[in-house]
């Protein structure tokens, strides 16, 4: 019988010195490794940052980085490469963790003054990892996940702006 889990790679940070919010999800969906970040069409990500900003988000890939990096908000993964045979974060498991992302590395010298970790996971993680590196302390955010019931925009909005 075939082993379902393949090793994956994640997606590169949209990243500037300048950022000043660092949003860390836990691993990117098949539908965002095919193309940039939150690219499930259900998944509220983006719309949530339209509303936070006030302001369209570009439906590309690049202008979407540039709509994030105006904003100084920076955007990574924790796992950066893992085995993973679907899309979610039960999908992800400790023992199928293969490369966490240098976080600390990534920000040092920055401007990164809040961390707002994307749902339960990505919180997990992060503490479990770097919970203890002198970083901002994160705070756990809702899943914009169309799996999560009970997204609440205005949390996200509270902590954005």
């Amino acid at each position: 019988m075939k082993d379902p889990f393949a090793e994956k790679q994640g997606l590169p940070p949209v990243y500037s010195p300048q950022c000043e919010i660092l949003i860390l999800g836990s691993f990117p969906s098949i539908l965002s490794r095919g193309n940039f970040y939150y690219g499930n069409p259900r998944n509220r990500f983006w719309r949530m940052l339209e509303e936070v900003f006030r302001a369209p988000v570009p439906p590309d890939k690049q202008g979407r980085a540039e709509f994030l990096l105006a904003h100084k908000v920076a955007l990574w993964d924790v796992v950066g490469r893992c085995l993973i045979s679907g899309s979610g974060d039960a999908d992800i498991k400790a023992a199928t963790i293969v490369q966490i992302n240098d976080i600390p590395a990534l920000t040092a010298g920055g401007n990164i003054k809040k961390i707002l970790c994307n749902g339960g996971k990505s919180f997990a993680l992060f503490n479990k990892y770097f919970g203890k590196s002198g970083m901002p302390a994160a705070v756990q955010m809702p899943s914009t996940s169309p799996a999560n019931f009970k997204f609440s925009l205005d949390e996200w909005k509270n902590q954005l702006v």
